[in-house]
């Protein structure tokens, strides 16, 4: 192929067709391909931390919309890897799955379901390890939290939600890759899911699943710990598509 390139297209057609052959030496087990090359399916990421991040130091700016929290497009047919990569608020979470060697799972085709934990409660909880849940010393605790954010199977919303009407007691089990499953309920007051670790601590969720070519991403609005004592799940997953 690369000498008929080259006789058509010259020395750019030859570099064009070398891009193109070493492109296809990349893992199939990576998501890179869009799937759908005309969707247009996305979801605006939402953000609290830009105003820290992004306020100006010192004077103030010149232009009203100067420094906006900026929301940014996650979009439906690429991995959550690369979605965790795009979202300001998934910054310290999507650091801590690199520091566990985590990140690579989320670039394979799963498919997974991710209930990923925001900037401000992850730093919060980082506080209540000496030197921070990211220093070597505390690898193990990192690892189980971040495990229990990652779900195997692809579990948007609508298929949790009738996991939990089939449910003879109300509430569906989504086992974790730690082992330990979260526990999801609907709120009668409101009809929204709610997350509880079975130990008593409970979360909501901020963005309600946001399809993802390799599984389903969710943003807490807290963070969830794994249990210190896993128990039985309330009820167990029928099928992990």
């Amino acid at each position: 192929m690369l000498p008929g390139l080259a006789g058509r297209f010259g020395v750019a057609g030859l570099v064009l067709g070398t891009a193109l052959s070493l492109g296809g030496c990349e893992s199939s087990a990576r998501q890179d391909p869009y799937t759908k090359p005309t969707g247009a399916c996305s979801f605006m990421a939402p953000t609290v931390s830009g105003a820290r991040t992004y306020a100006p130091k010192g004077a103030a700016p010149d232009s009203a919309i100067a420094y906006p929290d900026p929301e940014t497009p996650i979009y439906c047919d690429r991995p959550i890897s690369e979605s965790l990569m795009a979202a300001i608020e998934l910054a310290d979470y999507r650091k801590a799955l690199q520091d566990a060697d985590m990140f690579r799972l989320l670039q394979r085709n799963g498919p997974f379901t991710v209930f990923a934990i925001p900037n401000s409660p992850l730093e919060h909880y980082s506080t209540q390890f000496p030197g921070g849940i990211l220093a070597p010393a505390n690898a193990p605790a990192l690892k189980s939290l971040l495990s229990y954010t990652i779900v195997e199977g692809n579990w948007p919303a609508p298929k949790i939600a009738k996991a939990i009407a089939h449910s003879p007691n109300g509430a569906f089990a989504l086992p974790t890759i730690g082992g330990a499953s979260i526990v999801a309920t609907v709120e009668a007051s409101s009809g929204q899911i709610v997350l509880s670790n079975g130990a008593g601590v409970v979360t909501r969720l901020w963005v309600t699943g946001a399809p993802q070519s390799n599984g389903t991403l969710y943003f807490v609005q807290s963070l969830l710990p794994p249990p210190a004592v896993h128990s039985t799940p309330a009820s167990a997953p029928a099928g992990r598509r």
